[in-house]
Order: C-alpha cells, then structure tokens, then sequence
C-alpha cells in the first residue's frame, strides 16, 4: 500500500511546485506553471483516475501550505487538478464491441466535454462579475488597463481602445489557451507513457479524430448571440470561440490527413502551425474546415485517393 502511494504522492509535489513556480514572477517560471498537469495527467493515464486524485489532493495540500489563501487553491483546483481528473475518467473508459475488440472513449468527445467545461467556467465567471461596475468586461478592461498603464508614453485614446477590443475577446481567448494547455499536457504524458510502456491506453491516431455535430449548435447560438452586439454580443461572441475550439482540432486533423500527399509535407505542416500562431485569425478558417468535414469527409476521400493509388 505504501509503495502504491509512493507515485501519486510524487506526482503531486511535482505538480505543486510547477504550480508555485509561477509565484517566482520571472517569464521561465511562469511557464513552467503550464506544466502542472502533466505529473497529473501522466499518473492518470498510467494507473487509473483514483491515483490520479490522490496525487491532485496532496497537490492541492501543498499548494494551501506554501500558497496560503483561497486564490491560488482555487486556481489549481479549477485549471488543472478538475480538467485533468475529468480527462482521465473519460480517456479511460472503453467498451468490447460486437466483433470483440475493445473500443475506447473518443477522443472527440473528451474535447467537447474540455469545451463544454470552458463554456461553463465563462458563464459562472459572467455570473460572479454581474454585480460589478461594467460586470466581467469591465473587470476585464481594468485588469488590462492596469497592465498597459505602466508603458511610458502611452496615448490613452489608444489604450482604451485597445483595452475594449482585447476585453471583447479576452474569456474566449484565455478559455481556449487554457484547453489547449491541458490538450498539450495529456498528449505529452500519454507519448511518454507510451515510450516507457507504461499506458493504460493504446496511443490514439489523432489524425482520424472524429466527435459529434451537435456542439455546431452551440456555436451558432453564439453566432446568433455575437451579431445583436453589446452584452448579449459580448456573450456570444466568447461562447462561440470557446464552441470552436473541438472542431479546430478537427480542422487539424484534416488537414493532417489531406496532407499526407504532398510533397514537402513536414514543411508545409510547419508553416501552417507558424501561420496560425503569428496571425491567430486563420483558426477560424481551420475551425470551419472541422465544422464543414462533417459532410465533406475530407479525409476519407484522401484515404480513398491514397488506396487507390496504392492499387495501382
């Protein structure tokens, strides 16, 4: 029994101090706090949900003890010990179908369920503001305000302005860094585990990740939302971009599949992801690609292209 907790136990102090690191102020710390899931995600994958709870709770500890007060619990708790705990209960479901072989929980689904968990943090977090001056956004626009204000010369026409357009966008665009964050860390704990041959779940082909079209209808709501402008526009707006975000890594994934043909391809794949991080804008582009292969079936069609060839 002692030595079963020896892992999840190590795990949390891990994840603990990645967590705290960010308390150091300095730009290296900061994103080394990124990192805190993946002691987490890694113990999860590897030995099941429970030790994967043991090690989040002495995390969770550690964290009280050595960051006394309620914020940095919370935060821990709420970005990375709740998502990852989730993700591990789904990623480690799986079923025998009929021809006997085992199916595991889509990985497709797991996105939804991260989107749909960013969807409801946002609404509680719109809630909780309400009551305030300018309610979330005009929380938003202060925090901002406070940051650029210690740029010297700084023409306060422009900072308002800015302040008010990156405030519109702000819970959307922090929800979906925080989904790709905990993405990223179980991707990089499940490829280490499969490395060691230490995973619970056989490596995924994430090429051929599929999930279901019913979320579209979260993003036209947010659609519907976005164009009456103002609060209910504000609203909306940051509900569609969170909604998005599975069907941009579907986007991925076809591109991925569409690819595998051509020439150059790791270069290409290269300047597509360099594009996508320098200019952001083109990952609306790719989230209606992954809206729009629920009826094109891009990638079967390229599968089919790629077969026939092969019978050639």
């Amino acid at each position: 029994m002692r030595n079963a907790l020896l892992i999840p136990l190590g795990a949390g102090v891990v994840s603990a101090i990645l967590h705290l690191s960010v308390t150091l102020g300095s730009p290296g710390a900061f994103l080394l706090a990124y990192f805190a899931q993946l002691p987490l995600a890694a113990t999860g994958l590897a030995f099941g949900v429970t030790q994967a709870a043991v090690a989040a709770a002495f995390a969770a500890i550690l964290v009280a003890l050595f960051s006394p007060g309620v914020g940095a619990l919370s935060l821990f708790i709420i970005t990375s010990a709740l998502p990852i705990l989730m993700v591990v209960h789904f990623a480690l479901q799986n079923r025998t179908d009929e021809e006997g072989n085992v199916v595991w929980y889509p990985l497709g689904r797991i996105l939804v369920w991260l989107s749909l968990l960013g969807i409801a943090a946002f609404v509680v977090a719109y809630v909780v503001f309400m009551q305030g001056d300018g309610g979330i956004r005009g929380a938003i626009e202060t925090y901002l305000k406070s940051i650029l204000s210690g740029f010297a010369q700084t023409d306060q026409a422009a900072v308002d302005a800015m302040t008010a357009t990156m405030a519109r966008m702000f819970p959307g665009v922090a929800a979906a860094s925080w989904i790709l964050m905990n993405i990223i860390n179980c991707v990089l704990a499940q490829r280490f585990l499969v490395a060691t041959d230490n995973n619970i779940r056989p490596k995924p082909v994430y090429s051929d990740i599929e999930m279901p079209v019913w979320p579209a209808g979260i993003v036209v709501l947010g659609v519907i939302l976005a164009i009456f402008g103002g609060e209910p526009g504000f609203f909306g707006f940051n509900i569609l971009l969170i909604a998005s975000i599975p069907f941009f890594f579907i986007g991925l994934a076809v591109l991925h599949s569409i690819s595998a043909a051509w020439p150059g391809r790791p270069l290409a794949l290269a300047g597509v992801y360099l594009f996508l991080i320098l200019a952001l804008w083109p990952a609306a582009f790719v989230a209606v690609l992954g809206v729009l292969e629920f009826w094109l079936r891009l990638r079967d069609r390229a599968k089919a292209r790629r077969s026939n060839k092969g019978n050639e």
